[in-house]
């Protein structure tokens, strides 16, 4: 996510698939090492109290700062990036079948828990979403984000078991397609957030995942979302003065981790947190790096994504991120936020 908010968000849709413009609709573009796209795009930055989303509705700080998550006062090492203007008038015409996305159409019961890791890694700018082909060291273009209403910058994403992808920009939030990145609006959020995550059932919700957006002074809060609003609550923080520094995940089995920061500044350092309250158990250590406004994990490696397009892998047990050779981005791209399924480790 671009700066630091993170939501929480229960979810009940069956849609395939861890919380900063388009590709034609069934194309994609692989980006492999050393390669570059002068259409790469990218806004500068990204950055509440808690929400549930009733599984009969649709719907750890990332990139976000000020209105990105650069946006985040406490950091002046972040430019933010130039957000896309949240305005209906630039909304885009959908030829997909929503019908498919909408959990108010999918009854919990015919839900079929998946067997094995669930999804794919992702990582997105404020304008578009990319797959991230871990073995071919590529990345592979989704598609640029559009939307039904409602069109904006997108500050983070989050996924939950099933693999539906959630997307919030700084003013509403949305269900997006995986592989196209096209995305049905969900709700107005009535504060921004630049960090996102999902939780596995079992820890803030017995019965599902739940939808948490993380604030810039690292409040960890519950998004609900029921018949088209926003109901937020808070169920804690960071503490000890950590605020979010760009994004978290948390996944079955593996963890519930998150970038955080101080307000005097300095790079950006590891933690470990407890997903009921969002309270920081462990600062694993300082990664040697700022601006790493995406997190996500896949297959027992912590991936972080900076808001200058880099790609770095987090050493889980000292914090330190090594850039990982071999992996390049667009020309200009910047990271605002990444996401995985919480069940990525099959769990």
């Amino acid at each position: 996510m671009r700066h630091c908010s993170t939501l929480f968000f229960g979810l009940a849709a069956a849609v395939a698939l861890g919380c900063s413009e388009s590709a034609p609709a069934g194309s994609s573009t692989v980006f492999d090492s050393g390669t570059s796209a002068d259409g790469g795009t990218g806004a500068d930055a990204k950055v509440g109290d808690s929400v549930a989303v009733d599984p009969c509705v649709a719907d750890q700080c990332s990139a976000g700062a000020a209105d990105a998550k650069g946006a985040d006062s406490a950091s002046a090492d972040v430019d933010a990036p130039d957000p896309v203007a949240d305005s209906d008038d630039a909304a885009v015409p959908m030829d997909i079948d929503f019908d498919l996305l909408d959990p108010q159409d999918v009854a919990t019961a015919d839900l079929v828990e998946p067997k094995g890791p669930v999804g794919q890694l992702y990582a997105h700018t404020a304008e578009e979403l990319y797959k991230l082909d871990v073995a071919a060291k590529a990345f592979v273009l989704t598609g640029k984000w559009s939307y039904d209403k409602a069109p904006g910058s997108v500050t983070d994403i989050a996924l939950d078991g099933y693999g539906q992808l959630f997307a919030i920009t700084h003013k509403d939030l949305f269900q997006c397609n995986v592989d196209t990145a096209k995305c049905k609006w969900l709700a107005a959020m009535p504060e921004q957030y630049y960090g996102m995550t999902l939780v596995p059932k079992g820890t803030v919700d017995p019965n599902k995942d739940a939808m948490i957006g993380v604030s810039q002074d690292g409040d960890w809060v519950q998004i609900v979302v029921t018949g088209g609003v926003v109901k937020l609550q808070k169920l804690g923080s960071f503490g000890s003065g950590w605020l979010c520094s760009g994004d978290a995940f948390s996944v079955g089995g593996v963890g519930t981790f998150a970038t955080v920061k101080k307000a005097t500044g300095g790079n950006d350092s590891l933690a470990s947190i407890e997903p009921k309250t969002g309270k920081v158990l462990k600062i694993i250590g300082d990664t040697g790096v700022k601006s790493l406004f995406g997190l996500a994990w896949w297959d027992n490696v912590v991936y972080g994504f900076s808001s200058d397009g880099n790609v770095y892998e987090l050493d889980i047990t000292t914090g330190k991120a090594t850039a990982i050779g071999g992996i390049s981005a667009p020309k200009g791209l910047k990271w605002w936020g990444a996401g995985v399924s919480t069940r990525a480790a099959g769990q």
